[in-house]
């Protein structure tokens, strides 16, 4: 189904953050919006038992980690560590090329927009297969042959550590120099101008990137107006080793909230050990934090203290489990066992829904293109089945409620990107 150039009337839609009955949403040729809620002049499709939210934004994805399902170990003294788990991640990519990041890629991001993710966040550090940062234009291509909207995140990664011990064989594959980043960051913008791909940077983690570096990159991203973002404290082995690195009781996020200028062009992935009153730092800055928590279950990582007035999105990291309402409700369900409470950061379904499309664009540097159903963004969406037992019953008070916490996959209809329709393969 193509959109471009017609309109679309749903029975329910989120717009302006609530549910509009029967508004019809104008589409131009390039899938660009051009009217919300006036009287559309062409030719016009209805949706009677569809509900239609903006598509799903990803802000964090390492897509070549799909290709580790079935092999979780989970109870199994064999991986009972992220640390374990990470040697056993490395072992996929110890033979990597071309063709199978391309298949690792492709394979994910076409499982993501039946998802109904419509933009992703690729935080890729797996450069160099048989020449240095050949794998990079293999994720780029595989996003543009799916469908999917694309940023990748090119990420630097330096060492192996603080103190820069000897580098695991395959992450030879991930290292490079400060100099020669920026100068493959630069041609990667010099050479793609899709419409649907756009790039940001990020440096790995304050582990594998010098202090120094990690500053000079984010300056660099802030002057070239790019989303930046770093893994954050999502181990406690981190800030150990880094307080133990310095010879100080600082952990990376201290470190940062330092020396940096944060604001929304940073954002801090997982911040699993942040500190209550650093994530309330974070917040008063504008700054983001990716949260994951299909991921930090699976991995054992553990609950970040958000609040109320952090910017938040939502990752499907090392997407073991390709589904954002399921990373929506358990944003919400985590934090309320953490904290004995249903109410916690205010986690409402339209406040989950609200991060999960227009956070997951503001992370990304995406919010003058997606996020949500306004007049010069592009008509990226979801359809959900309303006639689906789960939703019986429901109605326009209710619908975001039952959608977020009750849906799953099996509901979703239609999901287009720039006003086509991308999941039928």
């Amino acid at each position: 189904m193509d959109l471009r150039g017609k309109a679309i009337v749903a029975k329910y839609a989120w717009i302006g953050g609530k549910i509009g009955e029967e508004v019809a949403i104008e589409i131009d040729e390039k899938g660009v919006i051009t009217n919300v809620g006036g009287i559309p002049s062409g030719e016009v499709l209805r949706l009677e038992n569809e509900v239609l939210l903006p598509g799903f934004v990803n802000s964090h994805s390492h897509a070549f980690h799909r290709h580790l399902r079935g092999r979780s170990e989970i109870g199994r003294s064999a991986a009972d560590t992220f640390w374990k788990w990470r040697d056993n991640m490395y072992g996929l990519v110890a033979d990597v090329d071309k063709d199978v990041i391309y298949r690792y890629c492709a394979t994910t991001f076409r499982e993501m927009l039946a998802a109904g993710i419509t933009s992703v966040g690729e935080f890729h550090y797996v450069h160099h297969a048989n020449n240095r940062f050949d794998l990079d234009g293999e994720v780029v291509r595989a996003a543009v042959d799916t469908g999917i909207r694309l940023v990748l995140l090119e990420t630097l990664y330096e060492q192996a550590g603080f103190d820069a011990p000897p580098l695991h064989p395959v992450q030879e594959r991930f290292v490079s120099s400060y100099d020669a980043f920026i100068q493959k960051i630069q041609e990667l913008r010099r050479e793609n101008k899709h419409p649907r791909v756009s790039f940001g940077v990020a440096a790995h983690s304050a582990r594998a990137v010098t202090f120094q570096n990690i500053k000079k990159l984010y300056n660099y991203a802030v002057a070239e107006n790019l989303p930046f973002h770093i893994h954050l404290e999502e181990q406690p082995k981190e800030i150990a080793d880094c307080q133990k690195f310095l010879g100080k009781t600082q952990g990376p996020s201290d470190i940062l909230l330092t020396t940096l200028n944060l604001g929304e062009h940073f954002t801090g992935v997982h911040a699993t050990y942040t500190s209550a009153a650093n994530m309330r730092a974070l917040a008063s800055l504008g700054a983001n934090v990716s949260i994951c928590p299909c991921t930090e279950g699976y991995l054992g990582d553990g609950i970040p203290q958000i609040n109320e007035d952090l910017p938040i999105s939502f990752g499907s990291d090392c997407n073991n489990r390709i589904c954002m309402l399921e990373e929506m409700r358990w944003a919400c369900f985590s934090q309320q066992m953490r904290g004995n409470s249903r109410s916690v950061a205010a986690l409402s379904a339209e406040k989950l829904l609200s991060a999960a499309t227009e956070g997951g664009a503001r992370s990304l540097g995406l919010a003058a293109k997606v996020g949500d159903f306004q007049v010069g963004k592009y008509f990226d969406a979801v359809t959900l089945d309303l006639n689906s037992s789960t939703l019986e019953g429901s109605n326009a008070a209710t619908i975001v409620d039952a959608l977020i916490f009750s849906c799953d996959n099996k509901e979703i209809r239609r999901v287009f990107v720039g006003g086509k329709q991308r999941n039928t393969f």
